[in-house]
């Protein structure tokens, strides 16, 4: 089968300063793959990476995927907009119909616990809501890939673990190819089926 996911001999540069050296791992369809290292590896530069943001130094990037979500640290949601038409505008701009993209948009803030707040604006949330709207927005995209950088890390334990069942429960009804990188073990544990481990000189081992 082959990897929707994949990394060949990867070198990545920001000027002078090397950030991926000889990087090489695959992902393979519906895999979740948790991505486990201390700040400054190169995490960040892997998903961009994968969604296209950056182009890799030396090497080969393979990404076998039309749509790719992703999903921040932080919500990044529109503030001029509820958060229903923050999950139905990108549906309508990607081609769909107004009464399929509410009802998509409505399922899924329903299955993440915010039916009735689907008219409220970002302002008028919190931290945890916003994220878990940005949540249903990836998961209304239906993307073939999907990229998540640390989503979790600014919640408290209690919000955090609330989300990530939720999240677990989204990842049981529509199975994608996810790539989840994070400080914890204890969260990639969690999500992940399989866990690479990245040091800070840059070596990659699955754990």
């Amino acid at each position: 089968m082959k990897p929707v996911i994949s990394f060949e001999n990867v070198d990545k540069y920001y000027n002078d300063r090397k950030v991926l050296s000889s990087l090489s791992f695959t992902v393979n369809n519906h895999e979740v793959v948790g991505l486990l290292g201390p700040s400054g590896v190169g995490k960040t530069t892997i998903l961009k990476l994968v969604a296209g943001l950056e182009s890799a130094s030396r090497g080969k990037v393979q990404v076998s995927a039309e749509k790719k979500g992703y999903v921040f640290q932080e919500p990044r949601l529109f503030p001029w907009k509820t958060a229903l038409e923050n999950i139905t505008l990108p549906l309508k701009a990607y081609g769909k119909s107004n009464k399929e993209a509410e009802k998509k948009a409505k399922d899924y803030l329903e299955t993440m616990g915010l039916a009735e707040f689907r008219d409220y604006y970002p302002a008028q949330l919190s931290g945890g809501m916003k994220q878990r709207v940005s949540i249903a927005r990836a998961f209304a995209m239906e993307p073939d890939v999907l990229l998540l950088d640390e989503p979790f890390s600014a919640l408290d334990i209690k919000l955090k673990n609330e989300i990530m069942e939720m999240f677990a429960r989204c990842l049981a009804q529509q199975p994608m190819t996810v790539l989840y990188i994070s400080h914890s073990p204890e969260e990639i544990a969690k999500i992940a089926g399989r866990t690479l481990m990245m040091s800070k000189e840059g070596e990659l081992q699955e754990i």
